[in-house]
């Protein structure tokens, strides 16, 4: 039976967080695109997944210090075990390399919240990009990135029900592919943008001048897989997918 995050994480006493909406900044009518699953919050807008820990006070101590790194370790320990979990079924076509527990998750990992409760317990929210856990997920891609044309990028909405990947296969209405995941997997190894995802309407995305992005429809059945009519695709629209300078938003 296929593993759930939220099996994992019920039997360590785990509770689902809130977490503030992203960016103030983006337009009126554009909302961050979450996901959430038990403890873990993925932010398809700002590339990010949130998790927490919880670390408590021992009698002998007179600093909060040992508290917070304790909370640290007990939020790195779950997630370098949920992650590949959490991922597997959001990579979209890219290749998995089966990693059962994450490493060198630390590195990349920041604070974003501290809180102290009465009780001497002490609780970290944390942060991770997208960007750098696929690297450890997936193998590296040898073939270089496809051409990225400069531009004003795309946009491409997509109907309620669509669900959001880190990596996509772009297809005509035959099946023929105009956008590899492999393509845009070798862009983000090379340190290139992530594609970002919205609800409603674009926000800010590198490379993407919202104002003057054309704009096409697509439909999407599968995570991870875009189907949009060859009618409505240029060449040029390729380089700015794989460039991460696109935003896909879910109606």
């Amino acid at each position: 039976m296929k593993k759930s995050i939220s099996n994992v994480v019920s039997v360590l006493g785990f509770a689902v967080i809130g977490f503030v909406a992203y960016s103030n900044s983006q337009p009126l009518s554009a909302a961050a695109l979450l996901e959430r699953e038990g403890p873990y919050e993925i932010n398809w807008t700002s590339g990010k997944i949130r998790f927490y820990g919880v670390g408590k006070l021992a009698a002998a101590e007179d600093s909060l210090r040992p508290a917070e790194q304790r909370a640290w370790a007990d939020g790195l320990r779950l997630a370098e075990q949920n992650i590949p979990i959490l991922m597997s079924s959001r990579l979209g076509g890219a290749k998995k390399i089966g990693v059962e527990r994450l490493s060198k998750l630390a590195s990349d990992t920041t604070s974003v919240t501290t809180t102290y409760f009465g009780d001497a317990r002490v609780k970290v929210i944390l942060e991770a990009p997208i960007q750098k856990l696929t690297a450890l997920l997936l193998a590296p891609v040898t073939t270089a990135p496809a051409a990225t044309s400069n531009g004003t990028g795309i946009v491409i909405k997509l109907p309620k029900g669509a669900k959001p990947a880190a990596f996509v296969s772009i297809l005509d209405e035959h099946g023929r592919e105009m956008v590899s995941a492999n393509a845009s997997v070798a862009a983000a190894q090379a340190g290139l943008p992530m594609v970002k995802w919205f609800r409603s309407d674009a926000g800010p995305v590198e490379g993407l001048t919202v104002a003057q992005a054309p704009v096409i429809s697509g439909t999407s059945l599968e995570r991870g897989v875009i189907r949009i009519n060859s009618s409505d695709w240029k060449p040029s629209y390729a380089g700015a997918v794989v460039r991460g300078a696109v935003a896909f938003v879910i109606q």
